[in-house]
């Protein structure tokens, strides 16, 4: 499997370490600036239209594309009560897809999730949970909006040792379900990738500033699946990196270390590499936003003859400010889907890669802080090295609205 070059990464990470902060400004906990109260609770709610347009190829076909009219709709609210002491948060949120012709293809989306947290003198334990439930794409390989039902619940301790560094110690327990009516080309995606993850976390944390923390943290994984147990597998992964608070030059997290992806199943070769987690933003003289994700590690595919692929993920997004409610927008992607095949596939004896590409731009009016209008066109394709009829290409063309999240 292709390693990438790390050297864009690290040059990241030493750049964060040294971002100097605003140092004017101070952190403000998001119990106290939450919009609203209603007794012991506070609470920010929202409402998302978006993908309000014409998408050419909404079923990602390689012939005879289908076009339609989409729109997501949805509230969410975040919400935060300090019970006797305690720190508890939530995030709840519903999505309506619509789609004007194809009626098949609508559906609701759900999704919650919460943390509680009990500071004591030098441990602040915590446990924390999430579910979703989703008719959507997960992922760049299936192409189908199938189904699905996760579930995540997990537990652990912050242990402070000084007034500047933590240790971390987790586990959670994640539960990924399709309906057993979802299928995508022949395959029935509950009988393929139906399963459970455990992991089991322990982090270093060093404050170097009050807006950035270097952390180093590794993590065992234990995959097991309820009927496709030649994906079933262990996993080490070891990473280091900076985590960086909004209001510091560069805000967001950038890790990168090793991953040791070890299947159980003799025919299904392992995977020991780089593995990259970058979700950072930059801003530059106060108008230009860069915002740069990269993402390198190992994902389930729903392939008989080929169960995972190495997943290289990277985008780029330059927000100008054009005064102070216009702006526009441009983006670019790239992911590269890299198959490991079964050592008893005639398939190919080369381990194939699909390619995918997306490049865009839009315009932006901000009339209030809490308040977006967009307007945005996509060009997307993917590749195949191995089946051509998985080849595809559209454009997206909508419009989109954000009232009650901070701009």
């Amino acid at each position: 499997m292709k390693i990438i070059n790390a050297r864009a990464v690290v040059s990241l990470c030493l750049f964060a370490a040294t971002a100097a902060p605003a140092a004017a400004q101070t952190i403000q906990d998001p119990y106290e600036s939450a919009r609203f109260q209603m007794g012991p609770v506070r609470f920010t709610p929202a409402l998302q239209i978006t993908s309000l347009g014409r998408d050419s190829n909404i079923f990602n076909e390689a012939e005879n594309p289908k076009a339609d009219t989409t729109a997501a709709i949805g509230p969410s609210v975040q919400l935060w009560i300090r019970p006797g002491g305690t720190r508890l948060s939530s995030h709840v949120g519903a999505q309506y897809l619509y789609f004007r012709q194809y009626d098949n293809q609508r559906a609701w989306n759900t999704a919650a999730d919460g943390r509680w947290e009990v500071p004591l003198s030098r441990f602040t334990p915590y446990a924390e949970g999430s579910y979703i439930n989703s008719k959507e794409r997960v992922g760049y390989e299936i192409d189908s909006r199938s189904r699905r039902q996760d579930d995540m619940v997990g537990a652990g301790t912050e242990f402070r040792l000084t007034g500047t560094t933590k240790l971390v110690f987790g586990f959670r327990r994640f539960n990924a379900k399709y309906d057993e009516k979802e299928s995508f080309v022949g395959e029935q995606l509950a009988r393929a990738l139906n399963r459970r993850e455990d992991r089991s976390l322990v982090q270093f944390r060093y404050s170097i500033t009050p807006l950035t923390t270097f952390l180093v943290e590794g993590e065992l994984g234990r995959d097991r699946f309820e009927q496709a147990n030649v994906r079933d597998s262990d996993t080490v992964k070891v990473m280091s990196g900076f985590q960086i608070k909004p209001l510091a030059l560069i805000s967001g997290k950038v890790t990168a270390g090793y991953r040791q992806f070890n299947p159980l199943a003799s025919i299904l070769p392992d995977y020991r590499g780089l593995a990259v987690n970058v979700d950072a933003a930059y801003i530059s003289r106060g108008s230009t936003r860069y915002q740069v994700k990269v993402s390198r590690d190992v994902a389930y595919s729903f392939e008989p003859t080929r169960p995972y692929y190495g997943l290289l993920d990277m985008g780029l997004e330059v927000t100008q400010r054009l005064g102070p409610t216009w702006e526009a927008v441009g983006r670019g992607g790239r992911q590269v889907l890299n198959y490991r095949l079964l050592a008893s596939s005639e398939v190919q004896a080369k381990s194939p890669n699909d390619r995918g590409y997306v490049a865009g731009a839009g315009v932006g009016y901000r009339p209030a802080e809490t308040l977006r209008l967009g307007l945005d066109a996509n060009y997307y394709t993917r590749k195949s090295e191995l089946a051509g009829v998985r080849d595809y290409e559209g454009l997206r063309v909508f419009g989109s609205i954000s009232y009650g999240i901070m701009q």
